[in-house]
């Protein structure tokens, strides 16, 4: 190749100068095309006449096209390449007027761009200059040049090609013309951006650590000190005292001549390392134990000119190794420090007094700990501590079981940190072994604690007015309550609209008020409507003058406590009226048995029709109000029952009978009984009102006609089950579900249901207690109801029986037996009624079955009327009467004395409350008031004939 091919040849077109005169010139076309009048002249003439334009750009018009050359020596522009490859730097040339911008460097030097295209001009240099320093460099490079500048420099960050960020310094040396206008622009744009990290991360290491880094120079006697001065010791240091003055002055006095002297010999012997330990006073006046340690630099004599070093805080470290050593021989739980290059051991004395082991045994071997460790852990521990440290872990813990000296098992909790040399190395092992024994079961509370207490906690910014809540928001509340949120947020838009005003204004007082506490309880919106009950707990935390500048807090989730508090509170206000109900009752029955003992004498004795049909009406209205009573003392759960083992199949074939006969034509009657159902005892007579009042309540909701559901099911009631419906029990229940397709009741009508008397009917329609009755009736069954309804979308009423032990068949056959009812046959009875209207009234019914009477007014005189009486056959008592023999003690006084005596008792009280309340009520038999002719009739006769031959 030819001189004048490889300057064609070249990316740029050029004009190369010889370095030496008479070297051969070589131009390429475009160069000759610019200058055809040095063609073939000398070539110390081409030098001296384009030497001084060596570096510029001319514009030629090659084969039509306008093109640039440019100027150069050649050797010295090879060696230029060479030193920008070397130097890492980008070359820059801008030329000013037409803001053309040409960078040269090595390709990986050129922050991932291409030279030969980027950037080419001012405009894409900018762009990629970082946007916070772009509005100051286009101000500079815009901007007019002080005529006498001619060095340019600015420092600034610059975006690399893959995007990230460089730290650059631009150096330019600035060109003009002739007359002193700037021209052209030619430097380096340095990448400093080791630099700057290696100062940023300088200052950061120096800044975070607390031990004072210091530089001194010993020359000038000034130092520069690490933040940690301030911040650990309270100090800013006095320049005008010098470096080593104030640093003695503040050492104290009993070390500082020692420290000096030390220091003076090692500064003017041959040692690098200076190290000493002393008191260092801080700006309290207490003083620090420390340990300095310096580097000298010491110049080519030898002569210490500069000391590097830091100053460590060892007070704490000193005062832990004796708490370290005094807490460890008094702790129960055992210390043990391990070395693996002196397979030195140490143990605390616990070791001994927990463990019954000796504390001086090897780490291996017989006697040892490991040998302790039970065998079926071992291989597990081992790998948990090999795992650790293969993994340059610096903690690790471990449970496993420990056979203590005596024999027996001891479950402990091991932890241990590593501490490492410098270079890596493993130095120590230091490890706790506590005996949680003991502590197993309070572990597993606190556990089941931590489960039931994963609180929502918040954190409220008033200043920003941001709003965060932690990750357990999205399990209790919802996705969408994780994230940045804003104040009163998503919290104020999910409050429930009856809280929303009352926990708002609440809240607003407490933020604005003086108080550092705030407790609330409230309901939230999940998306989807579910309502949430929330126990909300907040702090305060307020600046000086008392305003909050933020709320830190924790939402519980209530929920279940607020509804099972509901249906406790509904249960308790059932509870305190069936109290009442119970009272009224024992009155009203003492009155209806003189009502209806009396009409049915007077029906029976009276021949005149009218005057019998109404005696009969009295009968039927006091039957009436008996019934009434009942299904009062039924939703009390004082009702006496006489419960029975009923076929659950024959139960729902009589019902299915009796409600075709009973429901109107617009209802539809649907019963569905499950395979293969369990027998349930239960009182058939109120069962079967309980289920027919359950059908007619839901007929009456289907005014334009439904569909009447009943279903019978075998269930299983779990803890759960019991835990979220008080007055459920856990065990094996038949289930009957009444459903209706009618109206439904709104929440609060629901909530009042089985509350006696209330009723939605009109007036004449229903007294309200039908399904209170049924409510008593479950619970008195030993088991309970439940009651769902939505309005528009009916009602559905569960009635839980529980399973019976016996066979229906069986004890149906027991019952069969026909009975009779036989009159008395002149047996003596002594009849004890407080009640003045009541007792001659029980005197003539007992005569009109056959029995001769004596009535008495309260226990002693009945007790006196036996003692007088030695052919008294039975004794028929009032349990509540005044004075200190009441029924059952009168009762307990007359058999012990006439050991013969029958004994019938009666109550306007109900049978299960007199027992509950005296147990000695289980001896004797019980008729409840009021009482039929024919009921009295036949109970006389069991009590009579029971025993008999």
């Amino acid at each position: 190749m030819t001189e004048t091919d490889f300057a064609d040849a070249l990316a740029d077109p050029a004009w190369l100068l010889p370095e030496r005169p008479g070297d051969p010139v070589i131009a390429n076309a475009a160069a000759r095309a610019a200058f055809p009048g040095l063609a073939g002249c000398p070539a110390a003439e081409i030098e001296a006449r384009l030497a001084p334009r060596a570096g510029q750009r001319l514009s030629v018009v090659l084969a039509g096209r306008p093109r640039q050359i440019l100027i150069a020596l050649p050797d010295r522009e090879s060696r230029t390449r060479l030193a920008l490859r070397a130097s890492g730097h980008v070359m820059f040339d801008w030329h000013l007027p037409s803001g053309r911008l040409d960078w040269f460097a090595a390709p990986e030097n050129a922050f991932g761009y291409d030279t030969a295209t980027f950037p080419g001009g001012l405009g894409p240099w900018l762009d990629r200059i970082h946007p916070e320093d772009r509005p100051r460099m286009a101000l500079t490079a815009h901007g007019p040049l002080a005529p006498d500048r001619e060095i340019w420099e600015e420092a600034y960050r610059f975006l690399r090609a893959d995007g990230t960020v460089a730290h650059v310094i631009d150096r330019g040396y600035l060109l003009r013309d002739p007359q002193g206008r700037p021209e052209r622009m030619v430097g380096a744009m340095i990448d400093v951006s080791a630099i700057h990290e290696a100062e940023a991360r300088f200052q950061l290491a120096t800044s975070a650590s607390s031990d004072v880094l210091f530089l001194h120079d010993l020359e000038t006697d000034t130092c520069w000190w690490s933040d940690a001065l301030s911040k650990q010791y309270g100090h800013l240091p006095d320049p005008a005292q010098g470096c080593m003055g104030w640093w003695l002055a503040h050492i104290h006095p009993d070390d500082r001549t020692r420290i000096a002297d030390e220091l003076e010999v090692a500064r003017a012997g041959r040692d690098e390392i200076w190290s000493g330990e002393y008191r260092f006073a801080r700006a309290d006046g207490s003083y620090a134990r420390v340990i300095d340690r310096a580097r000298f630099v010491r110049d080519a004599a030898g002569r210490a000119i500069r000391s590097v070093g830091s100053m460590v805080d060892v007070t704490v470290l000193l005062e832990g190794e004796e708490r370290f050593r005094l807490a460890a021989e008094a702790a129960k739980d055992v210390i043990y420090t391990w070395s693996p290059e002196t397979a030195e051991t140490w143990r605390s004395a616990g070791y001994a007094q927990t463990f019954g082991l000796d504390p001086a045994a090897p780490a291996r071997g017989p006697g040892s700990w490991h040998s302790a460790i039970h065998p079926e852990d071992r291989t597990r521990i081992d790998r948990v501590r090999d795992t650790a440290l293969a993994r340059r872990e610096d903690r690790w813990e471990c449970g496993y079981r420990v056979i203590r000296g005596d024999g027996s098992i001891a479950h402990v909790i091991d932890r241990a940190l590593a501490q490492r040399r410098p270079d890596g190395r493993l130095h120590r092992i230091i490890g706790s072994v506590v005996d949680v024994t003991r502590l197993r079961e309070e572990e597993d509370r606190l556990r089941a604690l931590i489960r039931v207490a994963s609180d929502v906690v918040y954190d409220i910014d008033l200043r920003s007015g941001a709003l965060a809540f932690s990750d357990s928001a999205a399990e209790v509340l919802g996705p969408d309550w994780l994230g940045p949120q804003v104040v009163f947020g998503i919290w104020q838009e999910r409050l429930h609209p009856d809280d929303r005003e009352r926990t708002m204004r609440g809240f607003r007082s407490f933020i604005a008020g003086r108080g550092d506490e705030w407790r609330a309880e409230y309901r939230l919106l999940r998306q989807g409507g579910h309502v949430l009950h929330i126990r909300d707990r907040a702090l305060a935390l307020r600046d000086e003058e008392g305003r909050a500048f933020r709320v830190i807090g924790a939402l519980e989730d209530v929920t279940a406590e607020a509804e099972a508090a509901l249906k406790l509170n509904q249960s308790q206000r059932l509870e305190a009226l069936g109290k009442l109900t119970g009272g009224v009752a024992h009155d009203f029955n003492n009155l209806l048995s003189v009502i209806l003992g009396n009409a049915e004498l007077l029906a029976e004795a009276d021949s005149t029709p009218e005057r019998r049909a109404m005696a009969e009406a009295v009968v039927r209205a006091a039957t009436r109000g008996a019934d009434l009573v009942r299904s009062l003392l039924a939703f009390a759960r004082r009702q006496p029952l006489r419960p029975q083992v009923l076929d659950t199949g024959t139960l729902l074939d009589e019902l299915r009978g009796m409600l075709e006969r009973t429901l109107p034509a617009h209802i539809r009657l649907r019963i569905a009984p499950g395979a293969g159902l369990w027998a349930v005892e239960a009182d058939p007579a109120q069962l079967q009102t309980a289920l027919l009042n359950l059908a007619v309540n839901a007929a009456d909701a289907m005014r334009e006609g439904g569909e009447l559901l009943i279903e019978a099911g075998n269930v299983r009631l779990d803890p759960d089950y019991v835990a979220a419906n008080p007055g459920a029990r856990a065990g094996a229940f038949l289930r009957l579900s009444i459903s209706d397709t009618g109206r439904g009741m709104a929440p609060e009508v629901a909530a009042r249901a089985f509350d006696p008397f209330f009723t939605t009917k009109e007036v004449g329609r229903g007294s309200g207690l039908g399904l209170s009755m049924v409510h008593g009736f479950a619970s008195q069954s030993g088991g309970h109801v439940t009651l769902y309804s939505e309005p528009g979308r009916g009602t559905t009423v569960r009635l839980y029986l529980p399973r019976s032990g016996q066979d229906a068949a069986t004890t149906a056959l027991l019952r069969a037996r026909a009975t009779s009812i036989r009159m008395g046959a002149g047996e003596h009875v002594i009849v004890a009624e407080d009640d003045p209207a009541l007792r001659p009234h029980v005197a003539r019914l007992l005569e009109s079955l056959g029995y001769r009477v004596t009535a008495a007014a309260d226990g002693e005189a009945a007790l006196a009327a036996i003692r007088a009486a030695p052919d008294a056959r039975l004794l028929f008592s009032d349990v509540v009467m005044p004075g200190d023999l009441n029924g059952i003690a009168l009762a307990t006084r007359a058999v012990a004395e006439r050991p013969g005596l029958k004994v019938l008792l009666t109550s306007g009280y109900t049978e299960q409350a007199i027992r509950s309340r005296v147990p000695q009520a289980e001896r004797f038999p019980m008729l409840p008031k009021p009482y039929r002719r024919d009921e009295l009739a036949a109970r006389l006769r069991e009590v009579l004939e029971d025993g008999a031959d």
